[in-house]
């Protein structure tokens, strides 16, 4: 199997692009909001398929705004149409970067079980002759009895 992580870097990297984004969301601190779980569930929110409905139904509004009621204005849902616009370019930049960042960390997940069993494999050969490292490979044996390879299914009891 291929390496994955050849270069690591300085934790400054990782840092700055963590406050990089935590900066980016504190503009939006001011408009935040919070729904319950009710509020969730009995919302009529604007679903895949819906915003071109949405739009045509603006264009409209726009076109004849004496035939909406008068606590209407259709520069209202105009806005909101632009905004849920600008909302969606955001949620798309943090969709990429959360997938480069799930991808890297799958391939240093990887890189790191490749190495954690060529050495574990290499400390057992060795532990043959080092009582020490015998000792100190008893936390492993442990680990392994209480974690690794348990059986998908339960086993069968005889009555």
């Amino acid at each position: 199997m291929r390496k994955f992580i050849s270069t690591i870097p300085d934790s400054k990297v990782t840092d700055d692009f963590t406050a990089a984004v935590n900066a980016a969301l504190s503009p939006f601190d001011l408009y935040k909001i919070n729904l319950t779980n009710e509020e969730k569930t009995g919302m009529r929110s604007m679903a895949e398929g819906r915003e071109g409905y949405a739009r045509l139904i603006s264009r409209i509004a726009t076109q004849f705004p004496d035939s909406l009621s008068r606590a209407d204005s259709p520069e209202e849902l105009t806005d909101l149409l632009n905004y849920y616009q600008s909302l969606e370019a955001n949620r798309m930049a943090l969709v990429q970067s959360l997938e480069t960042i799930q991808e890297i960390q799958l391939g240093a997940g990887t890189d790191i079980m490749t190495k954690v069993d060529r050495y574990a494999q290499n400390l057992q050969i060795s532990r043959a002759n080092e009582g020490s490292l015998d000792i100190a490979m008893q936390d492993v044996d442990d680990w392994n009895s209480k974690f690794a390879n348990k059986p998908s299914t339960p086993p069968t009891v005889n009555p």
